[in-house]
């Protein structure tokens, strides 16, 4: 019984370890964690559409009704008022899991990439 209960609490300590050094620990019980393939693909299609097109302030939204997850993309300026960057608010719903961010995304070689310094 106590080399079951070590072995318990060494891969606890493990897996909480994994967690921390991944530096993932954050996304635990967000409605990402339960996103499919077709969830993120939906999201990232919507939020490259948000960053390019859409008017500040203007959400685009997307929906997946077979795995019930959506969520909106709300672009606007970049609070530092660079060009290139803007500002989303990346919300995510999975059932009862809601989330909300507000991230700064820069376009870099014609790509749009997650400006973690302008991070809000």
């Amino acid at each position: 019984m106590k080399r079951v209960l070590v072995a318990g609490i060494l891969m606890t300590a493990a897996v909480s370890s994994v967690y921390a050094q991944s530096n993932l620990r954050f996304l635990q019980d967000t409605p990402i964690s339960k996103f499919k393939k077709a969830d993120t693909d939906l999201m990232f299609k919507t939020l490259y559409q948000a960053l390019d097109t859409a008017e500040d302030g203007k959400a685009v939204t997307w929906e997946n009704p077979k795995a019930s997850n959506s969520g909106s993309i709300t672009p606007a300026k970049d609070p530092q008022g660079r060009a290139d960057c803007r500002q989303a608010k990346v919300e995510n719903r999975h059932l009862t899991l809601h989330s909300s961010h507000d991230v700064v995304f820069c376009k870099v070689g014609g790509k749009w990439k997650w400006d973690k310094a302008g991070k809000q």
